[in-house]
């Protein structure tokens, strides 16, 4: 091919067709002007396409986090509900100074364990320290995942706040020395404290805790907590949920799915 167009320009030259050979001189500067265009546009969409896989990769890497952390916030939304109801009825035994043995460990115990939520941000933090948010082009996804991460924050500060004073309030001699430790197992095996060997401690202490303020202190103190978490982790269920919906529309519009 370059022999034949330089043959053309020699034929030119010789015969002395200056014009016709400026012709020829700028339609062959324009077909390589136009040749490297359509390389870079090849090179560009290349890039593109490139670019294109990797932030589906990133979509479908939110989806599967995502997944993962509404499940646990279904789990931590019912243990802490259920934390309400227990340390509200504990607090009603403490006001009517009634205590039905089985029903107030029960609730008692049930309180002892620390359910953390643990996010999996791999994708979000991925994206986040290579500096490739700007490839998570969706505005409206892009904001909603800042913004869900921020709330997934304030429900660590909550969930400190908890820890805190549950640590105060058990590892406390008031507390250590008016609690068996077994009834943790009694609780968890579903067995009755009427029906305990320790039966006569079980009810001993509970008699103390009816008349203990720094306990009731600390059901209210709970309380409250939860008063303020609760609605946190709904939401951010529901924020979970709302951004699933988006990238799956947005991967079924691009064919991905």
């Amino acid at each position: 091919m370059i022999k034949f167009f330089r043959k053309i320009r020699q034929k030119l030259l010789v015969e002395n067709r200056f014009n016709k050979y400026a012709l020829y001189a700028i339609g062959e500067i324009v077909l390589v002007v136009i040749g490297i265009l359509i390389a870079l546009q090849i090179n560009n969409q290349n890039e593109l396409r490139k670019e294109q896989g990797i932030t589906n990769k990133y979509y479908q890497g939110f989806v599967e986090d995502l997944t993962a952390d509404r499940s646990m916030l279904d789990t931590l939304i019912y243990i802490r509900n259920k934390q309400h109801v227990c340390a509200e009825a504990l607090i009603k035994s403490v006001e009517r100074k009634e205590i039905h043995l089985d029903s107030f460990y029960n609730n008692y115990y049930y309180l002892f364990p620390f359910y953390k939520f643990a996010p999996r941000p791999n994708t979000l933090e991925e994206v986040l320290n290579s500096s490739q948010l700007r490839l998570i082009t969706d505005e409206n996804i892009k904001t909603k995942l800042l913004e869900l991460r921020s709330l997934y924050s304030r429900i660590k500060v909550g969930e400190e706040h908890v820890y805190e004073d549950r640590t105060v309030y058990l590892y406390n001699h008031r507390t250590l020395d008016h609690i068996e430790f077994n009834g943790l197992y009694v609780n968890a095996e579903n067995k009755s404290f009427l029906k305990s060997k320790d039966v006569e401690q079980y009810k001993k202490d509970a008699e103390y805790f009816l008349n203990d303020r720094y306990f009731k202190n600390f059901m209210n103190l709970l309380k409250f907590n939860l008063d303020y978490q609760i609605p946190i982790l709904v939401e951010a269920r529901k924020e979970c949920n709302l951004i699933i919906e988006l990238i799956n529309a947005k991967l079924k519009d691009d064919k991905i799915l």
